[in-house]
């Protein structure tokens, strides 16, 4: 199906997706954005990932051009199968984890995400999942192809996967630091980056890694456009939502409408008729 704008394609209204827009700036829990919106829970998550979506288109791209310098490291997020499968044919490939319990194996297990970031002399960034358990050389050379010109400066930790794959790449220089030992170098920027993700990913409470490179992408948008204060980044929200597409039609796996309560059925257990608009627009 072709990309359709969002407003245009949906049938909840226009203000609904505006209030939405602003509990997305103020980064509101998901319960209270259903709320505030008048819509049921199910119906708040997939706006979510629509405005997502939406915005991450305008994000600008990573590309780091001769002379210029960047930093480039890795960090990891416990693989999560996080969501209801009770009523789902999903498997699960390993006992549950209850209360946030974290992975038991020592070190860069396979039951780690490894996430790249980059971070550029303009400040720009670049995050992606580039596989289970430690970097290695091809998952680094599928990261950084196409984003790191020949003659470019970089520093590193000291991963291996690093070393040759730079070194096709014709970097001018490559640093190597070691995080244990600030003596020769650090990469604060950025570590600096991977300390703001941690704080934006708190909130949620475990992401599920399926829908991890969305919320990576939400982080880079709001990491470029909500520096400025409140009311200009609110004005960007609706704006590139006023004007933005969307690929999603429906909810992945919801073939017939959720019951829920939800202020819109007053009180009713019932279906959500937001929910049924959101369904219609495929």
């Amino acid at each position: 199906m072709g990309s359709e704008r969002i407003l245009g394609a949906s049938r909840l209204p226009k203000e609904t997706w505006m209030a939405y827009a602003e509990c997305f700036e103020l980064m509101l829990p998901l319960r209270e954005c259903a709320r505030r919106c008048r819509v049921c829970l199910k119906t708040a998550y997939t706006m979510r990932h629509r405005l997502i979506e939406c915005l991450s288109a305008y994000s600008p791209s990573f590309r780091i051009e001769r002379g210029c310098g960047c930093e480039l490291d890795e960090t990891y997020f416990p693989e999560s199968f996080k969501g209801n499968h009770a009523k789902g044919s999903f498997t699960m490939p390993r006992p549950s984890r209850h209360r946030g319990k974290q992975v038991h194996r020592r070190g860069l297990s396979r039951e780690l995400i490894c996430v790249m970031t980059g971070v550029n002399d303009p400040n720009e960034t670049f995050l992606e999942v580039t596989g289970r358990g430690a970097l290695s050389r091809g998952r680094a050379m599928d990261a950084l192809r196409g984003r790191i010109a020949a003659g470019s400066v970089v520093a590193t930790d000291r991963a291996a996967a690093y070393v040759g794959v730079l070194a096709e790449l014709e970097v001018a220089a490559h640093a190597a630091h070691d995080s244990k030992d600030r003596s020769g170098g650090t990469i604060n920027r950025v570590n600096a980056v991977h300390s703001l993700l941690g704080a934006f990913m708190g909130p949620f409470k475990g992401v599920s890694t399926k829908h991890l490179d969305a919320y990576l992408a939400c982080f880079r948008w709001c990491r470029t456009f909500m520096a400025t204060d409140s009311g200009a980044a609110e004005r960007t929200v609706a704006r590139q939502l006023a004007h933005g597409s969307c690929t999603r039609s429906t909810r992945t796996g919801a073939a017939r409408p959720a019951r829920c309560r939800c202020p819109t059925t007053e009180g009713r257990e019932g279906r959500c008729p937001a929910g049924l608009a959101l369904r219609k627009t495929g």
